[in-house]
């Protein structure tokens, strides 16, 4: 049989797929990151001005988070299946790199050139490089268990976007207690934070995912 065919056969085989990975993948991602959010903000703390000056920046890195997530575990989703392109994975990426764009060209307009580097590096570049990840970890273990159930023909991708999507809950728990409010700190350093747990993803998914 050739492999096309086999591929075809598999999809069939698996009507509900990508509904029931994608539910089970967003349950369980979701109350681990519940679950260890709430555990580290419980230790840490929220950050003290939170219901004031740092509402509104807190908002913003949350929603950067959420954006994320979103795209992510859609992509990692749409990928259950034998047949499935990368291109919607890469569509809703894309969406996420505007967002991050946005942020920088924000920053620019009203904060000017001006000490961009000094802001850029902030003061806490280590906590953010550190704790996001670990935060991540708990449930990018639960969401590669979730994505087993699938066949993914695109291991290695799907794990990548599981670790973005388990980055982009913690990103959510951690802009909580994060004070770094600059945007190009924030589209920096939280970015590669999420693109280090994608990079653990991605090599676990290309051997726990492979089928």
């Amino acid at each position: 049989m050739k492999t096309e065919n086999f591929i075809r056969l598999l999809a069939e085989d698996l009507p509900s797929g990508p509904a029931r990975q994608g539910l089970a993948l967003t349950r369980w991602i979701s109350a681990t990151a519940l679950g260890t959010g709430a555990t580290f903000l419980l230790f840490a703390g929220a950050r003290a001005d939170l219901l004031g000056g740092g509402l509104l920046p807190s908002i913003m890195k949350v929603f950067m988070g959420a954006l994320l997530a979103w795209a992510a575990i859609g992509g990692a989703t749409s990928l259950a299946r034998p047949e499935a392109s990368v291109v919607q994975p890469l569509r809703r990426l894309v969406t996420f790199a505007a967002f991050l764009a946005f942020l920088f060209a924000t920053e620019l307009v009203f904060r000017g050139p001006d000490g961009w580097l000094v802001r850029m590096f902030g003061k806490s570049i280590v906590g953010c490089l550190t704790v996001i990840p670990l935060l991540a970890l708990l449930p990018l273990v639960v969401s590669l268990h979730a994505l087993r159930g699938g066949a993914t023909t695109s291991p290695t991708f799907a794990g990548g976007l599981a670790g973005l999507a388990s980055a982009g809950v913690a990103i959510i728990a951690y802009a909580v207690f994060c004070t770094e409010d600059s945007l190009v700190f924030v589209a920096t350093w939280y970015s590669l934070a999420a693109i280090l747990v994608a990079g653990l993803g991605a090599v676990l998914g290309r051997t726990l995912l492979r089928w």
